[in-house]
């Protein structure tokens, strides 16, 4: 039924069958999503459940276990209100809330260990006029967290600072940029930390020594740098990741800049890939007995490195 006018005659529901009964028959009046509300009274004698739910075409509701009437003056005694939901504002239940944040927390957490997995390397290299503050600025990299991989100290040629620098090959000050990095010692060092590149950036501060005292005062250019003087200013830093790479194997052709293995996944690495090598070459050295395990040991783990090619024993001992 519907809150339309009805003629008095319709006093009882039509049954439809033998286990059947109609509930509610078709409104003629369009029917308003959210705005109308149905107000219908059933009989005491059966406690039935609201229902929401969208009305349906033939707005019907079968039972199949009992078969009743409803007389109107019987069922003014009670009165019951059913709304009928737009099924695009469905509440839905907490369950599905619990799962979109149990999804949330999940990417969180893969997006948080691919953060930690992202290591970066970038070089530092300390120019010949702040070499006597080495000390300080070695203390301040590791009070912001970087890790020092590599350190090295050497005096470059001019012919090693051109290339170097090749790329700002062309300036004006590029002479007198060779003459001043093959003027003295140098300081080289291999920096690693999440975001290095931009981080260690943020530290030296800006090139000009006069604008990072001015607007930088805490950076390393600022209190080592030479004022008035851009190539004094004291510490080089790479400029994006491509470039920190290829400087980083101009001063150590061998480093290999992957991330930086801890706990478990040092662990892992260990029994994945040195521990099973390494175990085959200390049952042979029980079975072989030598004089000096160590060096034998050694001598093993060249022949049987599984990262490179099987060689002959004259030719595995060649240092390459």
């Amino acid at each position: 039924m519907c809150d339309c006018p009805q003629k008095q005659h319709d006093k009882t529901i039509e049954k439809i069958g033998p286990e059947t009964v109609t509930l509610f028959s078709k409104c003629p009046t369009p029917y308003r999503p959210g705005k109308d509300n149905l107000e219908h009274t059933i009989s005491n004698e059966f406690d039935q459940m609201p229902i929401d739910s969208v009305q349906s075409s033939n707005s019907t509701v079968y039972d199949s276990t009992k078969t009743f009437s409803i007389d109107t003056q019987s069922s003014s005694e009670s009165s019951r209100i059913y709304k009928f939901v737009c099924p695009t504002k469905y509440d839905y239940s907490e369950e599905s809330f619990k799962l979109s944040s149990v999804c949330l927390e999940t990417n969180r957490i893969k997006k948080t260990v691919e953060e930690e997995l992202d290591i970066e390397y970038t070089l530092a290299i300390i120019k010949p006029e702040a070499v006597i503050y080495r000390k300080e600025i070695e203390n301040q990299i590791y009070e912001e967290g970087f890790e020092i991989c590599q350190t090295r100290w050497l005096q470059l040629t001019p012919e090693q600072v051109a290339e170097f620098y090749n790329n700002r090959f062309g300036e004006l000050n590029f002479p007198n940029l060779v003459a001043y990095m093959s003027s003295g010692s140098i300081i080289v060092f291999v920096l690693a930390k999440q975001n290095a590149v931009k981080e260690w950036k943020r530290i030296i501060g800006p090139t000009t020594v006069t604008e990072a005292r001015l607007y930088f005062p805490d950076s390393i250019r600022a209190r080592y740098g030479r004022k008035g003087d851009n190539l004094k200013n004291a510490i080089h830093g790479s400029y994006n990741r491509e470039q920190a790479e290829k400087e980083i194997h101009f001063f150590f052709p061998r480093f290999i800049t992957e991330p930086i293995l801890r706990d478990e996944m040092a662990e892992d690495f260990l029994w994945e890939t040195i521990n099973p090598v390494l175990v085959e070459g200390l049952v042979m050295c029980c079975k072989q007995k030598p004089s000096d395990p160590i060096l034998w040991l050694a001598h093993w783990l060249i022949l049987n490195n599984p990262n490179k090619p099987k060689l002959p024993e004259d030719l595995a001992l060649i240092p390459t």
